[in-house]
């Protein structure tokens, strides 16, 4: 099954449309770093001692406070002795007092502004976490969870107060000293943000709230791994006026297992990660190793996370096998990511509950399209349809419905179904299998917009006038019966090869499709004229046999059907995003940024060495991007000068901020057209589904806060799945050339560095490596800046661009390496290297 191939995800992906912006855990696992004893020691020791003296010495002093409304007499908490503490009188009490208004407290007669919330959601609810900051923000210093709970009225349920402390802290809300006391981050000089660790030992931070990213050296990196969100100090400037940071402290772990050999050493039994980017073997604790055998490729699970002096610790908890095989690729894959992959009985026992047809009684007050003939266009082998489309031209243009699959009318919030699917994310899409976002019974059954049966739909349906701009669009519920399953190739037979056969078979809905085809020529227009980026991306399409064996590589082509049903998703995406701006509900933008600055002078760098240019950082536009792939297209190094130019790119992500979708050139985007396989989508789905209802944002079941918080994890769910599904294809593609050993190929140079040539094959889009010795002998020197090898004796010089023909010398499914030389006059003439037969140890340190 493969993903749809849908221009409303904008990141380059073998499944998505090529536009640019994109490159992404299994169940968060709740490591130690909230430990409820803690509390119990703050709400009985040292906390109230300090807080009494602090009353104390205001009470001795020559200026009297003013005068403040005694709460109602409470219990005191079961572990306290004597009388409760006097607030601490270092808050500023009017303030504060005016906040201790709003708050919910059973014992008096306080209101909490989003008590409601918390009652639908929690059968004892507290304070809601905008109080708590409101309360934190009017103090100068931070509180401990006593004095929190003084002020809240909650001193009889500081257990689960502490509880909700705890969920601030790992979601960089709140940060937590070492003496207990709690304060917003905002307040502090620290950096929330995500570690993003290089094989070469070092790594980076990049922040939540965007910006440069910052650097983490070896040292630091011994603290954390590739993943965790942690907290960062800036500590200066390093030589590459890069801002260098220590960790302060690591918020959520984002491993909890991992994939590697296992091994004895001196003694010690250890797992060699199979992730490179974790430099550090894990040690396993001798009860943890139970029946793997030395070399064994197994899976631990991580019982202990590293600190600077000491590794990972870890057990045993499945072994894969002696030998990775493609059939343990994907399997691989989702231990060593952590994807979810099996859905706990509960969601499975909901799923069941749902009916697996539209009865009338439930259609209600739905707008019926059923006689319309919509229709869905999709891959060969897709399962999932999301989305179908409608046009019909008219007196300003064309009226286009865009009807997608309401998944929010089945997946209600508070609900298993939802948590898991928050979990969850995004739906992954491997070679022959996925790993879905929701349960098979709603992602292929009544949520998919399948033909001749009655769905569910939630629509957006525009006016396009002639010049491709969307000139009006409303949003409303339906129901629907697709008219016909059709595929990209199918369409594209039709209207761009004229087929008889095909236009015979599409029958009396073959003018509604040609309708489709004349629009997506308008919207094309508008895209163009906008200056959108539109990159020519390959992909590497492979089919497996029944054991997971590649029989088959090709490139998959995109043609007119594909780019057609992306421009209609852009345009219902685009209108969605518009109506939240109107609005003002919180939801989730899909926002491109502008190339990072650092990145971008090094792209000028390179383009000079084609005699290319672009605008200063400052002055640049998606359009310049565009101008400059149509004049480099016809060039034989276009492929390597496209990718070059995708990479400058800075990664699209989810905030409740719009900022704009560079990409695309556009001032606001949303993904609103696939809710079976993306979180994000659902939630512009219920977002305007309670505008639509004519109630307040403040009534909307998210707040800002919360939608924040949700906007960061969908990011990060998003790269996880990246990185996965990206690891897959590396593997299939040593696995495919494992079978061509020997064989020669055409390629281009794709990358030059001090030790060989990246070459990129120019039918499979396969890269390996011409390793430095396997060139024609010479002593080589390396151009850093106009990346070149450059022979000293023979005077060859080796170049970004340059054709090449290779011959593949070995190909390692585990190391997802592929190593190539020159096949030409004065290389090196040896063999081919040997498959490895044993698995060999990589020197790192257990300990």
């Amino acid at each position: 099954m493969t993903k749809k191939n849908t221009p409303d995800s904008d990141r380059p992906s073998r499944r998505k449309s090529a536009s640019p912006g994109e490159s992404t855990t299994a169940e968060q696992q709740k490591l130690p770093g909230w430990m409820p004893d803690f509390l119990v020691r703050a709400a009985a020791g040292a906390s109230t001692k300090s807080a009494n003296k602090r009353a104390a010495a205001k009470a001795s002093s020559d200026q009297p406070a003013p005068p403040v409304e005694p709460a109602a007499p409470r219990a005191p908490h079961p572990r306290k002795s004597g009388p409760p503490a006097p607030p601490p009188e270092r808050f500023q009490k009017d303030t504060v007092q005016a906040i201790a208004n709003t708050i919910a407290v059973a014992d008096t007669g306080f209101k909490d502004p989003h008590a409601d919330r918390e009652a639908l959601r929690y059968a004892e609810p507290i304070a809601s976490r905008e109080a708590i900051l409101q309360l934190l923000e009017a103090c100068d210093g931070p509180q401990t969870a006593e004095e929190i709970a003084e002020q809240l009225g909650l001193s009889d349920r500081i257990d689960a107060l502490g509880k909700r402390l705890a969920a601030m802290v790992r979601e960089a809300q709140l940060v937590q000293n070492r003496r207990g006391g709690y304060a917003p981050v905002q307040q502090t000089s620290l950096i929330a943000g995500v570690v993003i660790a290089n094989p070469e030992g070092f790594g980076f931070l990049k922040p939540d709230e965007g910006g440069d990213d910052l650097f983490l050296p070896p040292f630091e990196m011994r603290k954390v791994m590739h993943g965790d969100r942690a907290l960062a100090n800036v500590t200066g400037i390093d030589r590459r006026g890069r801002r260098e940071g220590a960790i302060a402290r690591v918020l959520e772990r984002r491993m909890s297992r991992m994939i590697g050999r296992f091994f004895y050493e001196h003694g010690v039994a250890y797992v060699d990660p199979d992730d490179k980017r974790v430099q550090r073997n894990v040690q396993i604790a001798p009860d943890g190793i139970g029946e793997a055998r030395e070399g064994q490729l197994v899976v631990c699970e991580l019982i202990a996370p590293p600190d600077a002096r000491r590794p990972a610790i870890g057990k045993i908890i499945a072994v894969l096998g002696d030998k990775l095989t493609p059939s343990l690729v994907v399997e691989m894959a989702i231990h060593g990511h952590e994807l979810p992959h099996e859905f706990p009985q509960e969601v499975l026992d909901q799923a069941a509950a749902v009916p697996l047809v539209v009865e009338p009684q439930m259609i209600g007050g739905r707008v019926d399209l059923r006689q319309m003939p919509l229709v869905t266009i999709d891959g060969e082998d897709a399962k999932d349809f999301d989305d179908a489309v409608y046009c019909e031209p008219n007196a300003d243009g064309f009226r286009l419905v865009v009807a997608i699959a309401d998944v929010s009318n089945y997946v209600r919030p508070g609900t298993p179904l939802d948590d898991e699917a928050q979990k969850r994310a995004t739906s992954v899409y491997f070679p022959g299998f996925v790993v879905p976002m929701l349960p098979e019974t709603l992602s292929n059954g009544i949520c998919s917009l399948m033909p001749k049966v009655d769905r569910m739909c939630f629509v957006c349906d525009m006016q396009v006038g002639r010049n491709g701009e969307v000139t009006g669009s409303r949003f409303y519920e339906a129901v629907m019966n697709s008219h016909a399953r059709l595929t990209y190739n199918q369409v594209w037979k039709a209207v761009g090869e004229d087929d008889a056969d095909t236009k015979a078979f599409i029958g009396p809905l073959l003018p509604q499709v040609q309708r489709l085809h004349q629009l997506y020529n308008v919207l094309s227009k508008a895209r163009t004229h906008r200056g959108a980026i539109e990159f020519e991306t390959s992909e590497v399409r492979f089919v497996l046999d029944n054991t997971g064996e590649v029989t088959q590589a090709g490139m998959l082509v995109r043609n007119d059907a594909h780019k057609l049903i992306e421009e209609c998703m852009i345009a219902a995406n685009v209108e969605a995003a518009r109506y939240l701006l109107g609005v003002h509900v919180p939801a989730p933008y899909r926002v491109h940024e502008r190339p990072p600055e650092s990145k971008y002078e090094d792209l000028l760098e390179f383009l000079k060495e084609f005699q290319l240019s672009l605008p200063a950082w400052s002055k640049v536009r998606p359009g310049d991007y565009t101008k400059l792939l149509k004049k480099v297209r016809a060039r034989p190094d276009a492929a390597l000068l496209e990718s070059v130019l995708l990479r400058s790119q800075s990664l699209a992500v989810y905030s409740p901020d719009n900022n704009g979708h560079f990409g695309l050139a556009l001032e606001a985007y949303a993904h609103f057209t696939s809710p079976i396989r993306r979180y994000p989508d659902l939630l512009v789905h219920r977002a305007i589904k309670h505008a639509l209802t004519g109630a307040s944002p403040e009534k909307f079941i998210y707040t800002p806060r919360q939608m924040s918080a949700l906007s960061l994890q969908c990011s990060e769910r998003g790269r996880r799945a990246d990185e996965a599904e990206r690891e897959v294809d590396e593997r299939y593609r040593a696995a495919w050339m494992e079978k061509h050993v020997g064989g020669q190929f055409d390629g281009v140079i794709s990358g030059v560095t001090g030790f060989g040539l990246f070459v990129e094959l120019t039918q499979s889009k396969v890269n390996g490596l011409v390793h430095v010795t396997q060139l024609p002998q010479d002593y080589y020197q390396f151009d850093p800046i106009r990346k070149t090898l450059s022979g000293e004796r023979r005077g060859r010089e080796f170049r970004l661009g340059d054709p090449v023909r290779v011959l593949v010398l070995k190909a390692s499914m585990e190391e997802r390496k592929i190593d190539f030389r020159l096949a030409e006059d004065g290389a090196p003439a040896e063999a081919p290297l040997p498959p490895r037969e044993k698995p060999t140890k990589r020197k790192k340190k257990s300990y």
